[in-house]
Parts: C-alpha cells; structure tokens; sequence
C-alpha cells in the first residue's frame, strides 16, 4: 500500500551527540575491562565465558549506538540491560576465589566509571524524553487556542 503525503512515516527519534558519546566511552571502557579483567579470568576459568555471552551481546549494541543508527528507545532499553549486566558482573567477579589486588582495584574502577556512564546516558535520554514530550503538550496547547480562534 502506497503511502501518501498526508501520513508520512513516523519519524524515530534518534540518540543525541552526547548519547553517542557515552556509547562510545562505554565501549572503550568495555574494551578495557576485556582485556584487562575478562582474558585473564577467562584463562583461569573457561567456563566463565559462558556467562559472559550477554555482555559481548551488549558490547556490539553499544557500537551500534555509538555510531548513531539507533533510536532512543533501544537505546534506552539497551543502558538498562547494561547496568543489570554491570551488576551482574561485579557479582561474579566477586565470587572468585582469590582475585589479585590489581584486579579488584581494576573492577571498582571499571564497576564505577561504567555505573556512571550509564547513569549518564539513562538520565540523557529521559531529559530528551521529557523535553520532547513538552513541547508536544505545547503543540497540542498552541492548536487549541489556534483553532478557538478561528471559529470566533
């Protein structure tokens, strides 16, 4: 079916520049911690990797927010899977039986700096979403007294 002028496709809203910029510090961040806390946990327990398959899901998600192609509702969604996957993390890393103090003086860096990007982006996005909801209800509001107006 053919769309027409009068009903144009809606349009999805975008993530910001500064929503691609947490993206892209998240995965920077992310690429750290696998090389520097997720191979060498890896080494010593192979079977820790299963559990890390959501997180690497949620890596690629984040490269794909970091390049711009994804709306603020995935993009939503996505910061919310990625602080249950930062706290998930930090329970299992906790659960090992002799972590070096390197390694843990890595984690609460890596457990912190990520808890605050996201607490970033997830802020971002719900300022966005409170602002574009504004204006609409200002939309609505300007319509009506447009339309009142016309009919005096």
């Amino acid at each position: 079916m053919p769309t027409s002028h009068l009903h144009p496709s809606a349009v999805v809203p975008k993530i910001s520049r500064l929503g691609r910029t947490l993206a892209s510090a998240q995965v920077l961040k992310e690429t750290l911690s696998i090389i520097f806390l997720g191979l060498p946990l890896v080494k010593a327990a192979p079977l820790v990797l299963l559990s890390a398959l959501p997180g690497v899901v949620l890596y690629l998600l984040h490269w794909h927010l970091a390049l711009g192609r994804a709306g603020r509702v995935l993009a939503a969604a996505v910061w919310a899977f990625t602080l249950l996957d930062e706290l998930w993390g930090l329970l299992l890393f906790q659960e090992l039986d002799s972590p070096t103090r390197g390694q843990i003086r890595l984690l609460h860096w890596s457990y912190f700096l990520g808890l605050g990007i996201i607490l970033l982006a997830l802020g971002e996005l719900g300022w966005r979403w409170q602002r574009r909801r504004a204006k609409a209800l200002r939309n609505v509001h300007h319509k009506a007294v447009l339309a009142a107006r016309q009919r005096d």
